[in-house]
């Protein structure tokens, strides 16, 4: 995956990261990352973590057999868990494309969860994307505008905290802050902001608060110049 990063950043990307000493030299971390691009910020994230790290993504935008299964193989041999979006799946139903149905949405969810778990108590780096859309997509995003975000799902946190009970030790949270200057490369402007813990929060919708307003300000252009 490192690999075919670089040949998409070749004459396309070139990234900036700043706060890397942020990022455990060893140990489990969870990168909670601002979602802008379906295929830069991926890209961007290779170039600036010098560990191995997983993805959490989605394939519910694959519109071809032969794509899903394409899809399918990388992602395995990337350890990079898959979810399925109910709400993604449930648009393309309706334009009578969907190659997947409810219940594997059901089914590759627990999977996922499974593998995100296991992937922390491993020791290894795992990234998320809790707004789940990017504000770039050529399928289709929910965002209408260039600095537009999300609500942050929650799930990233219950991931956590079950990785955390496993382990019986803490595991850090880092937010990641990210915005692009358009041209020929584009400029990706990462930014890593300091470990965030869940149990400094008393519930879920604390954690969620904080992680989003810190993703927030570290994509803003004050932050990262």
């Amino acid at each position: 995956m490192r690999l075919i990063a670089r040949c998409l950043a070749a004459r396309r990307l070139t990234t900036r990261a700043s706060g890397r000493d942020n990022i455990p030299a060893q140990g489990p971390a969870l990168i909670v990352a601002r979602h802008y691009h379906h295929l830069y910020d991926g890209v961007a994230l290779a170039a600036a973590i010098s560990r191995p790290f997983h993805i959490l993504v989605t394939l519910d935008w694959v519109k071809t057999r032969p794509g899903r299964l394409l899809m399918t193989i990388l992602t395995k041999l990337a350890r990079w868990p898959v979810l399925l979006r109910s709400d993604a799946v449930a648009l393309a139903r309706k334009r009578g494309a969907s190659l997947f149905s409810s219940q594997d949405v059901m089914r590759q969810q627990r999977r996922a969860l499974r593998q995100a778990i296991d992937l922390l108590v491993e020791g290894r780096i795992l990234v998320i994307f809790p707004e789940g859309y990017p504000n770039i997509d050529p399928t289709y995003t929910p965002k209408t505008g260039p600095n537009e975000f999300l609500p942050f799902k929650p799930g990233f946190a219950n991931i956590v905290e079950a990785a955390e009970r496993r382990l019986k030790r803490e595991i850090p949270m880092i937010p990641a802050g990210l915005r692009y200057t358009r041209g020929k490369p584009w400029i990706a402007h990462l930014k890593f902001g300091r470990a965030i813990y869940r149990q400094s929060f008393n519930d879920v919708r604390g954690v969620t608060s904080q992680l989003e307003k810190s993703v927030r300000e570290l994509s803003g252009p004050n932050a990262l110049n």
